[in-house]
């Protein structure tokens, strides 16, 4: 499994811990505006007891891979706290 991002027929962009073999969902949350250079996450059917999600396959428009800044936040918040080093930062 890994962090992607989920675009599904609704309009709504998903993120979450994706296993394509399952078409599975872990901790999914949404993307919403803050302020205008910001983003926040909700989540996604926030009162449903399942971590876990199955999607059918006819709801999913695209699967993408989040940029590092994006699954970094991902990680800190919901999943294993492991921050991948940003390739952009001069050492």
């Amino acid at each position: 499994m890994s962090i992607k991002i989920v675009k599904i027929i609704s309009g709504e962009d998903l993120v979450g811990d994706w296993s394509e073999k399952e078409s599975i969902i872990s901790n999914p949350v949404v993307m919403v505006p803050v302020s205008k250079d910001q983003l926040g996450f909700t989540p996604w059917i926030p009162l449903a007891e399942e971590k876990e999600i199955k999607l059918k396959e006819q709801h999913i428009l695209t699967i993408a891979t989040p940029d590092d800044k994006l699954q970094n936040e991902y990680n800190r918040m919901f999943g294993s706290g492991i921050i991948v080093p940003d390739d952009n930062i001069i050492h």
